[in-house]
């Protein structure tokens, strides 16, 4: 072997050495970032907890199922976010709702009206915060995916295979070979899995309007509950 068949064989080894480096250095980090999402979605799903929390908080203050039906239409709700777990809670679990909720007023309808409107505005304050945390987690998994995707493309095994070989002058990437059917086989399994949440993984929540878009209407609506 001449010194230039030296430093070609030495030169091969270390663009293998390469490839199996970048691809797992790329590999550790794209499951990172996997973990992340994860570590996030679960956070957003705590937090989605707490607006649940709220929405049967305000079906506790509202009290009237009739009530409720009007201000739901009023948001614009056909749904009920949370209502079905609410409809399970006794009539003493659903008074513990409202515990942590001081009720201001020197009359027992202002005291109602004001229960309300405080829930509401804290309502509308998490799921504001609630759509934000939604919104960047959209946007990591998209960015995720693009990062999956170039993955994907950079560390084709089928390529590499082939691009190897054609380095060695046609020789056997690995010991014994590798069938077509073997090499597809291969090459799928190192390619990385786009990653998706669904609702499950992150529920979509409404966002709600301020207050002061629709006080004068909903007070209309508490003003005919009776007293």
């Amino acid at each position: 072997m001449t010194d230039i068949d030296k430093v070609l064989d030495a030169l091969r080894i270390q663009i293998k050495k390469e490839i199996v480096d970048n691809y797992f250095a790329e590999r550790v980090f794209l499951e990172d970032e996997v973990k992340r999402l994860e570590e996030e979605a679960a956070a957003y799903r705590q937090e989605a907890e707490q607006a649940g929390r709220l929405f049967q908080c305000l079906y506790a203050a509202l009290g009237d199922e009739t009530v409720i039906a009007r201000v739901m239409q009023l948001l614009g709700l056909s749904l009920w976010p949370y209502y079905e777990a609410f409809q399970g809670l006794s009539p003493a679990q659903r008074q513990s709702l409202l515990a942590e909720h001081r009720a201001r007023g020197f009359t027992a309808w202002r005291r109602f009206r004001n229960l309300v409107f405080t829930v509401y505005e804290e309502l509308v304050r998490v799921l504001s915060d609630l759509k934000e945390h939604y919104d960047k987690i959209q946007i990591h998994l998209t960015l995720l995916n693009e990062d999956v995707q170039k993955f994907n493309q950079s560390f084709d095994f089928g390529l590499i295979a082939a691009q190897i070989e054609a380095m060695e002058g046609g020789g056997e990437v690995i010991s014994g070979g590798l069938l077509a059917p073997e090499r597809e086989e291969l090459s799928t399994r190192m390619r990385f899995k786009r990653r998706k949440l669904t609702e499950e993984d992150l529920p979509p929540l409404p966002v709600l309007p301020p207050l002061a878009a629709i006080r004068g209407r909903l007070e209309e609506i508490l003003a005919q509950v009776p007293k």
